[in-house]
């Protein structure tokens, strides 16, 4: 056996290497296959993950869409809310509201302002051939064309401020302001319907009523008040954000003043209502019938009755419905902080949607509130 093994070293060494490379084969060979088998079963549940997920993908294919869908909604909510902030500013219209005039008023200024108010109303009235109530001793009829100079006895009339023509009870400052808001604006309406008339067409006016603004003038505005419960419902102010007041201006005159004082009435007032109706007259005056005694013998056609119209009046009793916005109260704020302590919020919508909005300015604030609400 040595001699054999001496005579054959190479045979001997070939023999070794192939057994240490059989050795090391098989035992990578064992360790491979280990490996590819858990190689195989992580391939297997790639390939189930894989089907899973594609199957996902199928059942949320409507992703796409829904999102285009989404931007396009938010777009529009955008221009909608551009929209209504643009008509709110419309609406109250900030440059000629007279509520501004009285926000910051005294009790004692706006007594001594709707003082001075009575006498120039009265003024403009007889100056623009606008017939005021008469006196209740006056009972003697008043032609709605007449030009001449109205009389003393009407200046008892009030324009729904009767109660206080001399009388000031101890108002709030903020009753008085009120008052004082609602007294320019029947001064409006005066000057808006002194440049209505002229010698051939004038305004009688029957009644001015608005409503209580406090406990103290509900207790002395007498038959001045205005009954909403008929009119609430013509009211913009049913939306939260709107903040009004209401009057009734009753009016007897012709229909080129009535179409004058319309197209005067522009934001902050609102016409929310007309009612005319013909004043009243003798009905055996509005026509004369010809009579005619029939011959039975004649030829000729029986001639027709005949009615010739002959027009005595034509003013109309005319009752207006008036709003006049005070109050935009348009608040995002509330909106802002609700998505930011939402379970889910998307800042960047909000911030877009303002951005769409012309709501720039209020960025800032949402960013704010975002933060607060993520550092809780």
């Amino acid at each position: 056996m040595k001699s054999f093994l001496k005579q054959n070293p190479l045979f001997v060494l070939v023999s070794l290497f192939s057994l240490v490379t059989f050795i090391t084969t098989l035992y990578f060979s064992l360790e491979l296959s280990s490996k590819t088998n858990e190689l195989q079963i992580e391939i297997k549940q790639v390939e189930s993950e894989l089907n899973d997920y594609q199957n996902n993908i199928i059942n949320y294919s409507y992703i796409p869409s829904d999102y285009n869908e989404i931007k396009s909604d938010l777009t529009e909510l955008s221009s909608t809310e551009k929209d209504l902030s643009n008509f709110a500013d419309y609406i109250l219209n900030e440059r000629e509201n007279a509520r501004k005039k009285w926000s910051s008023k005294s009790a004692e200024s706006v007594n001594a302002a709707i003082t001075r108010l009575f006498s120039r109303m009265r003024k403009k009235c007889r100056e623009s051939f606008i017939i005021l109530p008469r006196a209740e001793q006056d009972s003697s009829p008043s032609s709605v064309f007449q030009a001449e100079k109205i009389d003393e006895a009407d200046d008892s009339f009030g324009f729904s401020f009767s109660a206080y023509d001399g009388f000031w009870p101890s108002f709030s400052a903020e009753e008085a302001r009120k008052l004082g808001t609602q007294s320019e604006i029947i001064n409006d309406l005066i000057e808006h319907l002194s440049v209505c008339t002229d010698a051939n067409h004038s305004i009688e006016i029957i009644s001015i009523k608005r409503e209580v603004v406090g406990e103290i003038d509900k207790a002395n505005i007498g038959t001045d008040a205005l009954n909403l419960s008929e009119i609430s419902p013509l009211l913009l102010r049913n939306l939260d954000e709107i903040d009004s007041y209401a009057f009734k201006i009753s009016l007897k005159t012709q229909t080129i003043p009535l179409r004058k004082l319309v197209n005067k009435l522009r934001p902050p007032f609102l016409l929310r209502e007309i009612l005319i109706n013909p004043v009243e007259e003798n009905p055996a005056n509005n026509f004369v019938q010809s009579s005619f005694s029939p011959d039975p013998f004649s030829t000729k056609d029986d001639p027709e009755e005949k009615f010739v119209p002959i027009v005595s009046k034509v003013d109309s009793h005319i009752e207006l419905v008036v709003e006049y916005i005070v109050e935009s109260k348009r608040d995002l704020s509330s909106i802002i902080t609700s998505l930011a302590n939402h379970s889910d919020p998307h800042p960047e919508v909000l911030y877009d949607w303002l951005k769409q909005s012309g709501e720039e300015s209020l960025v800032k604030e949402a960013q704010n509130s975002f933060n607060e609400a993520g550092s809780r």
